[in-house]
């Protein structure tokens, strides 16, 4: 049975570690490391999280591992035990909270890039190089509706009368063509962004060949959302999250 938080090491690892006034109370007061003088937030599972620490004086990086009260058994378990344990840890050395208010801006994009590390069983339940189509109601809807939204804003009042009705001319003249154009460049950029989104991910991860690579890419930029998906999808089934 696959560790349920180990998935998620990553990302909270990476927005921890901007918390180095937490982490070094963590590892001051749960470590038993007095005299720590730096901490790094490094990993995490149901039942324990590891921390890198500096001494003074002292040029090698240390390590020690904190067991929680009880495994965690869900995601939505780990910020209210960390939150306790910080509480516990800065109340007992006298140190303001740390982890109050908003997160930090930094912390949130270390997070958003570290998600794109996917944690790896030892025998992954579906094949690394993978690629998987959006599912048939996602390519239809966005495909007809893009296709439309094309044909409105780049095709004559003659070809719309002739090849499709006289109505959308009318809806065309109404939203103004200077209006549909600036949409319709805004819906390009946006779907080109998911494109190399897609394509950064899969870099990422190096699972995929250079083909597959090619699949998410442009599946992405033309069918947008329902493409990163299907790639959100598959790093869960390669981590053991796969619905039942």
């Amino acid at each position: 049975m696959s560790d349920p938080i180990a998935p998620h090491s990553a990302p909270i690892s990476a927005y921890m570690s901007v918390h180095e006034a937490t982490n070094l109370a963590y590892v001051r007061y749960f470590g038993k490391i007095d005299n720590a003088t730096k901490a790094t937030f490094k990993s995490l599972n149901s039942r324990n999280f590891t921390l890198d620490y500096e001494l003074p004086n002292d040029s090698k990086l240390y390590q020690v591992t904190i067991s929680f009260k009880e495994p965690l058994q869900k995601r939505e378990d780990i910020r209210p035990v960390l939150e306790e344990m910080a509480k516990e840890a800065e109340n007992a050395l006298g140190l303001p909270s740390s982890l109050t208010g908003p997160p930090p801006l930094k912390a949130i994009a270390k997070a958003l890039v570290a998600s794109a590390k996917v944690y790896t069983l030892p025998e992954p339940q579906v094949p690394l190089n993978s690629f998987y189509l959006p599912d048939t109601n996602s390519m239809l809807v966005i495909g007809v509706g893009l296709g439309l939204f094309t044909l409105l804003t780049c095709t004559s009042d003659d070809y719309l009368e002739r090849q499709l009705s006289p109505q959308l001319v009318t809806v065309r003249n109404r939203i103004g063509t200077d209006l549909l154009l600036k949409i319709f460049k805004g819906l390009a950029a946006l779907h080109v962004c998911e494109g190399a989104f897609a394509l950064l991910t899969c870099i990422r991860r190096g699972w995929y060949s250079p083909v597959n690579t090619a699949k998410w890419t442009l599946s992405s930029i033309l069918f947008g959302i329902g493409s990163l998906k299907q790639l959100r999808r598959h790093a869960s089934d390669v981590a053991g999250l796969k619905k039942i």
